[in-house]
């Protein structure tokens, strides 16, 4: 997994496997952590595969990187539809179209 340098409060890590692109953000989730994650999915998705986004190192999220994120995204390079969220954060972060897969607590 490769660590994108990024703000103090906020680090993205990203690997590619069989084709799809995990990405593991980390830290409080404003405006300016949006932009740093647009940009790294910019560049690094290459038009194959899924992009799974694990939401559960999110630590606060605020409505304006939400925003920001779902209204910043450039859906001709990558379209929603291949954007899957993990964790019950991604119902707040995920743009129309895209999918959630929330987690569910394992029970004994």
């Amino acid at each position: 997994m490769e660590d994108v340098p990024m703000s103090i409060n906020f680090q993205v890590e990203f690997k590619k496997s069989n084709g799809n692109q995990h990405v593991n953000p980390r830290g409080d989730f404003d405006g300016s952590a949006a932009w740093e994650l647009i940009k790294v999915l910019h560049e690094q998705y290459d038009g194959r595969g899924q992009v799974y986004i694990e939401t559960s190192n999110l630590r606060e999220l605020c409505p304006f990187g939400c925003s920001t994120f779902q209204c910043g995204l450039n859906r001709k390079h990558l379209p929603a539809d291949r954007l899957i969220f993990k964790g019950e954060k991604g119902v707040d972060m995920a743009p129309k179209g895209s999918n959630v897969i929330e987690s569910f607590p394992k029970h004994r």
